[in-house]
């Protein structure tokens, strides 16, 4: 068990324990005071959100040592010029498949041919498929076989950090009711500043939460959105697109963010869900780059904008 595992589990139950110790200590009629629903809904989703984090922490896809379970790309799709005789010569993409330029290797994990969106991961040693990010607190990495389970994992979390809020807030109003006299400074500082911290770790659950639904909406991973330099795939269709839609006499507008695997949000999340459902579900992420490419739809999304177009 890695420093990670142990640190994501002790806080976790730390969190969740204190939180019921807390509201016990300050309010002396507590299982009365609080229906039943409360405290099943909130073992329900501290349950579940535990669980989640220990499905996350599963194999996120890590690529073994001289893989050549590589997925071969549908050249018929490249050579497809159906519209308006369109030709890509002198694109990266016209080069055979083995000379592609965003094909890359590993040499410590001797891998000659990584699958399109797979990185290294420094932390973990090893080569994950569709790397999003290595998560600290977790202590593992965020890849295509668990980014569903870490997002459902947010969601509980989230949940739960609600009820735990709303848990400690009726704790002091009925403490404060039942004490006609006490007043707010006779409630332990330590309660409030532990409320504080709490709602900072919430308002974090909350952003990653909706961030990453944002990635799964748009089939997109933190390392492509902060780390372009390091994926050429996402420059070389920008190009080949804008190239492509100006011979079909389809205006492009500078604010477009094109996403190589943006299939629309259904497909995008249909693709996770049934990732999410069975893990020796096969993804072939050059077929849907290629796809993608020769297609005639823009999806738009919050980041198509003159202010705002890193993503």
């Amino acid at each position: 068990m890695g420093m990670g595992t142990v640190c994501s589990h002790s806080f976790y139950i730390f969190l969740n324990l204190s939180t019921y110790l807390i509201m016990v200590s300050t309010n002396d009629d507590f299982y009365q005071d609080f229906s039943l629903f409360y405290h099943f809904f909130l073992l329900f989703f501290c349950s579940y959100s535990f669980y989640f984090l220990l499905k996350t922490k599963k194999n996120p896809g890590f690529i073994e040592k001289n893989s050549n379970e590589n997925l071969p790309i549908d050249t018929s799709i490249i050579n497809n010029n159906e519209n308006k005789n369109i030709s890509l010569s002198g694109s990266p993409l016209m080069i055979p498949k083995s000379e592609l330029l965003f094909k890359e290797s590993c040499q410590i994990c001797q891998i000659s041919n990584l699958p399109l969106r797979s990185h290294h991961c420094k932390k973990c040693g090893k080569c994950v498929s569709k790397y999003d990010h290595h998560c600290s607190f977790t202590g593992t990495c965020i890849g295509e076989n668990n980014h569903f389970n870490f997002i459902i994992f947010l969601f509980f979390q989230s949940i739960a950090l609600i009820l735990a809020l709303y848990g400690l807030f009726k704790t002091i109003v009925i403490f404060l009711s039942k004490n006609i006299r006490s007043k707010l400074t006779d409630i332990p500082p330590s309660i409030f500043i532990y409320i504080f911290f709490l709602i900072i770790f919430f308002v974090y659950v909350e952003y990653l939460f909706f961030f990453h639904t944002y990635l799964i909406c748009t089939n997109q991973t933190s390392y492509e959105i902060y780390h372009k330099e390091k994926c050429p795939y996402l420059e070389i269709f920008r190009k080949e697109r804008s190239k492509i839609l100006e011979l079909r006499d389809i205006e492009v507008q500078s604010t477009y963010a094109f996403h190589p695997f943006d299939s629309g949000v259904v497909k995008n999340v249909k693709l996770c869900f049934n990732k999410f459902m069975d893990g020796k579900y096969k993804i072939n992420w050059d077929d849907i780059y290629f796809e993608n490419l020769k297609t005639n739809t823009i999806y738009r999304n919050c980041c198509d904008n003159e202010y705002w177009s890193c993503c």
